[in-house]
């Protein structure tokens, strides 16, 4: 009775640890916890059916014998796999070494602000470079003097215009003109949006110097603009007679202009004396809001009111400019706006420094962080004196985080590796107490540390390391195993010599067919898909360089993504890349900026058929007057595709223009199923739609060449290679399922 009942709770464990783990894998068993959770992720993203649900079991156990073959390859321990494996570590860490909170309280901020502009004027005492504690005393001291006669009653223009050390604003009495949020220093926009009209602020502390603020006015924000212009060039200090014939030739074309016989956009092409927008009909490829103008032209383009109506002529820095109105649009909403302004935030120290100190704050709590006091207070007093090296105070512990400390001896080698760091880049070194850098020794302590436990305190950031260390692992395996040996020539003629009779050419004929709502819209189709690559419409912002570098600066690095997206996006995309330099630039610049952009292009994978190189040197300047915007690399887009042509034409109206090219056998394109096949062009009007069709050659039926057929006998020897592959492997590892247990987990 005894031994029957051990022999029951024996079958009975047994059956339970047979569903603990249903999948064998050679000596991998693979917990029914760890399946369900593969298979609840494919479910509720709906790519797992009814009728699917052996495959995704089949494909699940054939990736999992991928993984052990990748493991048993050691591919984990290349130096190559662990250096992709930690920069997307770094990469996915980010938003978890962030206090989201206090970004998205100056994101919420940021916004507030913006939707009120201020005029406001400043009056500034300068303080040079790593100051002296005299230099900063005699410029606050010159400060406060001036505050104590503002109070007093003095008008803030006249003591701008007498004190201001700023050049720009203190001729006008101090004026900026109207600003908003993101713009200024932050610590000078605190004091803005805390005054009201004609209030004036607190002495207010930059890096520049010390700042008094007025309020001169404040109105709503103006929402953005979209111009067209038309500019007849002269410099500033130009001659006089060069100015009256300026002056003379933009006021000619004012009259034509209000003589309406023609078009601004003819007028401009005919007239205007900018390179880069006359072709476009003065358009001006981005959209202004107020504070992006000189306080001149603020007013002035504002306040046009209706879409298309123009300015008088304006004098700018440029020469004489008329402006036209093209679109206009209100403060967008919050959610339309946030990402905006949280990239803005993340771009500004000011407030990078506030959310890191939030978020250090939090976290050295967490990570129970404790300074030892006694050991500070010697570090601190006894760095700057000589040392032999064997002071027993260099060992004591000074910081402690959970079980690890760091001792004074530590911490003097920071502060010695810092201020080496900080001379070798600006020249000098700068004046820094030995209490800043123990709390950026701190920092950075403790943000080591709570990078190496993200694993551990978010589960999230854990299950996402693991899906890239097993996708990483099973494309290098399926590479070396697959990919590889499918690319070998050798490799794909002997499997093109096994399987030649599967690649036979039928009948084809090489067309062309375009269809079209109307005669005129087939007349400019037909010119533009006359042959590739097409011309397309699409524009990218010029990426800028410093005069004399060929760095990209890391405000430009978004435009450089944005190219690679584009270009990854759009297979069929070609690029020209066009280098420009100043005048006063060598002449090699325009050439270095394009191989910048090139190398970046063909090291995140896109071909070299698809950059064009042009060098224009110094041929076409951007701004006389600022030369840094001639040190810039511009782009042009062409693409291979006609469809990429239809497009445009179909971007109001649907069903515009419908047109395709290509290889075309029987049954595969009804129009031409109903004609004789004959080499030629010819023009219809078929179910009230202009039709053109461009028969170019006629191919028999024949058996393919190598050469045609070599995506297809790649794939088909990557078929094989696969399925040989799996074979061995499941030889090698066996595999064992308890069906019905999968079947239960699978319900």
């Amino acid at each position: 009775m005894i031994r029957g009942i051990i022999f029951c709770l024996l079958v009975s464990m047994s059956a339970v640890a047979q569903v603990e783990f249903p999948i064998t894998l050679g000596s991998k068993k693979i917990a029914s916890k760890d399946f369900v959770n593969d298979y609840r992720k494919l479910l509720e993203s709906d790519s797992i059916k009814a009728d699917n649900k052996q495959k995704f079991l089949a494909d699940y156990i054939d990736y999992q014998l991928k993984l052990m073959a990748a493991e048993e390859a050691k591919i984990a321990t290349s130096p190559g796999f662990q250096d992709e494996y930690q920069s997307f570590r770094k990469e996915l860490a980010s938003p978890y070494l962030i206090d989201t909170e206090k970004t998205e309280t100056l994101v919420r901020e940021a916004y507030a602000r913006l939707k009120f502009e201020k005029q406001i004027a400043q009056i500034m005492v300068k303080v040079p470079a790593n100051p002296s504690a005299a230099d900063t005393l005699l410029a606050f001291q010159k400060i406060n003097n001036i505050r104590t006669r503002l109070l007093a009653g003095e008008a803030f223009d006249v003591l701008a215009k007498k004190y201001s050390e700023d050049d720009l604003s203190a001729p006008k009495g101090g004026s900026l003109g109207y600003v908003t949020s993101l713009q200024l220093q932050y610590a000078i926009e605190n004091a803005v949006y805390a005054l009201d009209v004609n209030g004036v602020s607190p002495i207010v502390r930059t890096e520049t110097g010390y700042h008094l603020v007025k309020v001169l006015a404040i109105r709503p924000n103006q929402g953005k603009i979209r111009l067209a212009h038309i500019l007849v060039s002269v410099p500033v200090n130009a001659a006089t007679n060069l100015q009256v014939d300026a002056k003379n030739r933009i006021d000619q074309v004012q009259k034509y202009l209000e003589k309406g016989d023609d078009s601004f956009e003819l007028i401009c092409k005919n007239y205007s004396e900018d390179p880069y927008s006359k072709g476009r009909g003065g358009e001006l490829r981005r959209w202004y809001y107020s504070s992006d103008l000189s306080e001149e032209l603020q007013s002035q383009l504002f306040s046009i009111q209706r879409l298309g109506d123009f300015t008088a002529p304006i004098r700018t820095n440029l020469g004489w400019q008329i402006f036209k109105l093209l679109d206009k649009k209100p403060l967008l909403s919050y959610e339309e706006m946030a990402e905006y302004i949280r990239q803005k935030v993340m771009t500004d120290p000011e407030r990078v420094s506030m959310i890191r100190r939030s978020f250090m704050t939090r976290v050295r709590a967490e990570n129970q962080v404790v300074i030892v006091e006694a050991a500070k207070k010697i570090a601190l007093e006894r760095f700057a004196q000589d040392r032999v090296g064997d002071e027993y105070y260099l060992k004591m512990p000074l910081v402690q985080i959970g079980q690890k400390s760091w001792t004074v001896q530590d911490f003097y080698t920071f502060i010695i590796a810092q201020q080496k760091r900080k001379l070798k880049a600006l020249g000098y070194l700068p004046s820094v107490p030995e209490l800043v850098y123990l709390e950026e020794f701190v920092d950075n302590h403790t943000m080591t540390v709570e990078e190496q436990h993200l694993e551990t305190k978010y589960p999230a950031f854990q299950e996402q390391m693991k899906e890239f260390y097993e996708g990483s692992l099973f494309s290098k395996i399926v590479e070396r195993a697959i990919y590889d040996p499918s690319l070998d020539s050798l490799n794909q003629q002997k499997y093109f010599m096994a399987h030649a009779s599967e690649y036979t050419l039928p009948t084809r004929v090489q067309a062309k067919i375009v269809s079209a709502d109307s005669p005129k819209t087939l007349a400019e189709a037909l010119e533009l898909v006359s042959q590739a690559p097409y011309v397309m419409n699409k524009r990218l912002p010029d990426v800028t360089f410093g005069l004399g570098k060929v760095e990209i600066s890391e405000g430009m690095n978004k435009i450089q993504q944005e190219l690679f997206l584009l270009m990854a996006k759009n297979r069929d995309y070609v690029v020209e890349i066009s280098g420009h330099q100043d005048a006063s630039e060598a002449d090699t610049l325009a050439d270095a900026r394009v191989n910048v952009l090139v190398k970046y292009l063909m090291k995140k994978g896109i071909g070299s058929t698809r950059i064009i190189e042009k060098m224009e040197g110094s041929l076409k300047p951007l701004s006389k007057t600022d030369k840094s915007k001639n040190a810039r690399v511009s782009f042009r887009f062409f693409s291979q595709s006609m469809e990429d042509v239809v497009k445009r034409f179909n971007a109001v109206k649907p069903m515009t223009l419908v047109a395709e090219e290509g290889m075309y056998i029987k049954g595969q394109q009804p129009l031409l199923d109903t004609m004789p096949w004959e080499v030629g062009k010819k023009t219809m009007e078929l179910d009230g739609r202009q039709v053109y069709i461009e028969i170019r050659a006629i191919e028999p039926e024949r058996l393919k060449r190598f050469d045609e057929s070599r995506s297809s006998v790649i794939r088909g020897l990557q078929a094989q290679l696969e399925r040989d592959w799996l074979a061995s492997l499941k030889q090698k590892y066996p595999v064992q399922l308890d069906q019905e247990e999968l079947n239960r987990l699978m319900q």
